[in-house]
């Protein structure tokens, strides 16, 4: 994650913690920001997988 995207969600969350936020929600938060955000941009890169991909390769792992 580049430093700027980790700042920019460092503050996200920030401004939506409460009291009872832990160190672990905060966490949890920019665990999935990241993976968003890497999701994002194995989409851009075109590194999907079609729903038919999917389904045939699946069948293969349930065989």
């Amino acid at each position: 994650m580049k430093q700027v995207a980790l700042k920019k969600y460092l503050i996200q969350i920030a401004e939506k913690l409460t009291p009872e936020s832990t160190l672990e929600d905060v966490y949890e938060q920019l665990s999935l920001l990241s993976d968003i955000d890497e999701s994002e941009q194995q989409e851009k890169n075109g590194e999907t997988l079609s729903q038919k991909d999917v389904q045939t390769m699946s069948r293969e792992w349930l065989r």
